[in-house]
């Protein structure tokens, strides 16, 4: 197996275990992403979008992309990475983005230059047998 493989498959399944993280411990989701849930007594709740989105989505997003990858012995596997990282790209550039234009609203705005590096970073990992970083 080629180290670029190797780095592709440690970057999935980090964010695999975030997801899954995120499916069994939604107030550790909140306290990661810094979002409450609704801070309306009438609307309790909010957790489901923890488990599904920071939880369900991410976890079963990166293991398909891991099984895929590792389970397909040809080129075309290297296809179901390409998505996943171009979305850490996406979402490292948003947080670039926020970062420069949002400064007043953001909440630790120290952590935002951190966040912005492990979002480029993953991206590059996963997508390294791709582009062959390593």
């Amino acid at each position: 197996m080629s180290p670029f493989v190797l780095l592709s498959s440690a970057a999935l399944v980090f964010c695999a275990l975030i997801g899954l993280g995120a499916l069994f411990a939604p107030k550790w989701a909140q306290g990661v992403v810094r979002l409450v849930p609704d801070p309306d007594p009438a609307r309790p709740g909010g957790f489901s979008e923890f488990r599904a989105t920071y939880g369900g989505l991410l976890f079963m997003l990166h293991i398909t992309a891991l099984v895929i990858l590792l389970r397909l012995n040809n080129p075309l596997a290297l296809l179901a990475i390409m998505p996943v990282a171009a979305g850490w790209f996406g979402a490292g550039l948003g947080r670039l983005i926020s970062h420069l234009a949002d400064s007043k609203e953001n909440r630790a705005p120290g952590l935002i230059p951190v966040w912005i590096a492990v979002e480029f970073a993953l991206a590059l990992a996963i997508a390294s047998p791709v582009l062959h970083l390593g």
